[in-house]
Formats: C-alpha cells, structure tokens, sequence
C-alpha cells in the first residue's frame, strides 16, 4: 500500500491536529508522518496505515492511493483488539470511583472523547492525570454534566444577582 502524503496532512489539518498529535494517536513519531507527508517513506507498514486511518476516523483506502487493503488475518484481529470493558453507569455506587477513559466518558457527557481530552489538557473541566493518562471518575463526569447543564433564565439571574 502506497500512502497517499497529500491526502494524509489534508485529513489532518481538516481535524486541527498537529503532526504530534496525530503521532501521539497513532503510536508513532512526528518525524515519521513528515516523511509520509512529503512522501519520503514509500511504503509504511500496514499497520501503521491502519493506526493512521484508525486516528483520523478514515478508512484506509483514503490516505492510500487506491491500493486493495488486504483484510487483518485472524490472528491479527484477536490479538489487537481488546474485549469491550464493562462501564458501570456514572451514577451508580460503581461508578462513583470508576475510571473512564475520555472515550467511554463521552458517552454520557456532550463532547467527543478528542474533545474532551483537549478541554482536559486546557483545565477547563475536572480530570484525573494518574500515570499520564486522562481519566475522568463518575463524581468528574457529574460536576461536568452540571457545569453543562442549560439552567432555566430565573435560575440563571438569582445566581447573578446574590
């Protein structure tokens, strides 16, 4: 598979991400997706095509130039995927002390896991940062919720006014 450089920073740049970023996502360096940009490294592993395209939320076939994706062998996909964790609701006793991953906070919460990680990075919302990680418990993703909350316009002028 020959990747395709000019579709490969178009995606990126399309979705704000720095080649660092989309290194970080993609488990590989900055340098190696300047080269594949510019179109220095003629042939990147399979797999790192598919960490790239599983990054940017793409399917392989656009940051290749129209070569066939030969399908994961059987071995491959039982040993890269991971068997779905079970995520107690943020509500329940379970949940209170639960780590989520931005991913899975995104499911009760209005942003995307991507976009929950930035505003984490920012300090815009409570997050947990144990082992360099962004974790968010239930108790973070309840303050979170209320922080987001659209009040009633009453609500909103007594907070003002007292």
């Amino acid at each position: 598979m020959t990747p395709n450089g000019t579709a490969l920073r178009a995606l990126r740049r399309d979705q704000s991400l720095t080649m660092r970023a989309l290194a970080h996502l993609a488990q590989t360096t900055a340098s190696q997706i300047s080269r594949i940009e510019r179109g220095e490294i003629g042939s990147p592993s399979e797999e790192l095509l598919r960490r790239l395209a599983e990054a940017l939320h793409v399917p392989v076939e656009d940051i290749t130039r129209g070569d066939p994706v030969p399908p994961k062998s059987k071995a491959e996909t039982e040993a890269t995927e991971k068997p779905a964790r079970q995520v107690p609701y943020p509500g329940t006793p379970e949940g209170e002390l639960f780590h989520y991953s931005p991913d899975e906070a995104a499911q009760f919460l209005p942003w995307s896991g991507l976009q929950l990680r930035r505003k984490a990075y920012a300090r815009e919302i409570p997050y947990n940062d144990g082992g360099k990680r962004v974790t968010f418990t239930g108790r973070d993703i309840r303050e979170i919720s209320d922080m987001t909350a659209v009040r009633p316009m009453a609500e909103t002028t007594q907070r003002r006014s007292a």
